[in-house]
């Protein structure tokens, strides 16, 4: 049913069961995933440079890798990107073909003070969103 799994994933734990359920899809699926980090210049504190965040992305996605690997997913790509994120993300999923998007949402204060980037994925994607708590 799927054949590409998109997980975007911040590298905070509210993304940890979504890249829990994205696995699990992969395997039962024996789908391709995606592990996806965007940086979003819009949001930069002054001092940082997108060089302080190359890492952390990187970690971020080589860690779902690892997960999946651990899982017995064979298929898997990682990617830092730039941009808004919701925006990346849609990109991303259209760019490559995926089927669906696995996406955790934010829960506590973080959702107050931030829009919610997966209300915006799964309001304007083209595919189905599984939102994840």
């Amino acid at each position: 049913m799927y054949d590409t799994i998109l997980v975007p994933t911040d590298g905070r734990p509210n993304t940890e069961r979504a890249i829990g359920e994205a696995i699990e899809l992969a395997s039962v699926h024996d789908a391709t995933l995606h592990a996806l980090y965007v940086i979003n210049s819009a949001e930069i504190a002054p001092g940082v440079s997108f060089d302080d965040l190359e890492p952390i992305g990187e970690s971020a996605v080589e860690y779902v890798a690892e997960q999946a690997a651990a899982a017995g997913v064979d298929g898997v790509e990682t990617s830092v990107q730039h941009g808004l994120r919701h925006q990346a993300i849609l990109d991303y999923a259209e760019a490559h073909g995926v089927d669906l998007i696995v996406i955790g949402r934010a829960r506590g204060v973080d959702r107050f003070f931030r829009k919610s980037v997966s209300k915006q994925v799964a309001e304007e994607a083209s595919v189905p969103v599984l939102v994840v708590e």
